[in-house]
């Protein structure tokens, strides 16, 4: 059985009005997705489902934990997520494209599967920018030793290194890299 068939409702057996369904998402949920940027984490996912004769409405609140790549020093770290969302369901003989806030289905698909949209919700309620938090005194949590390794050069350094470095040599035979080169070595000395 597929890790993510749990993530699935049999709504045909369902009687019209009000239901809640709870699930768990864990890591082997997040690696069922091949091209996922999360591999680990954790959460709860809360569906509540209003069954009509030819429609559905759901509600997801989620919340949870998922670990990272922080933009800023690489180093992997848990971010919290939070998302509450509605999704509507519409039955089609026809196949049609769902987006974020309608689903299609076939009248005939005995069940619901949420999978999909569980994990497209998680990745959407992600920040753009992921970096570690701060602690209590307002200090980086990232790595240190990583950050350590970046210099930040001001565009007024960066022009007189590019300057220095593209002035022409005695030597017109020079390698056509030797700019990059002295340009390396200005940031190196820098340091």
């Amino acid at each position: 059985m597929s890790v993510l068939k749990k993530y699935t409702i049999p709504y045909k057996g369902l009687k019209v009005g009000s239901h809640t369904f709870e699930f768990e998402v864990d890591d082997r949920f997040f690696q069922a997705f091949e091209a996922s940027e999360i591999h680990r984490g954790h959460g709860r996912v809360k569906v509540g489902l209003e069954k009509q004769s030819r429609m559905m409405s759901l509600t997801f609140e989620m919340e949870g934990e998922v670990e990272v790549a922080c933009d800023r020093c690489l180093e992997e770290f848990m971010l919290p997520f939070t998302y509450q969302g509605t999704l509507q369901v519409r039955f089609s003989e026809t196949e049609q494209e769902s987006d974020g806030e309608i689903m299609w289905i076939s009248p005939n698909e005995p069940e619901l599967d949420l999978a999909q949209y569980i994990y497209e919700s998680i990745n959407l309620s992600l920040p753009y920018q992921r970096v570690h938090p701060t602690d209590a005194e307002g200090h980086s949590l990232c790595n240190p030793d990583m950050l350590s390794r970046f210099k930040i050069v001001s565009e007024e350094e960066f022009e007189q290194i590019v300057q220095q470095a593209s002035r022409p040599e005695q030597n017109a035979e020079e390698n056509p890299w030797s700019a990059l080169e002295k340009v390396k070595e200005e940031l190196e000395k820098n340091k």
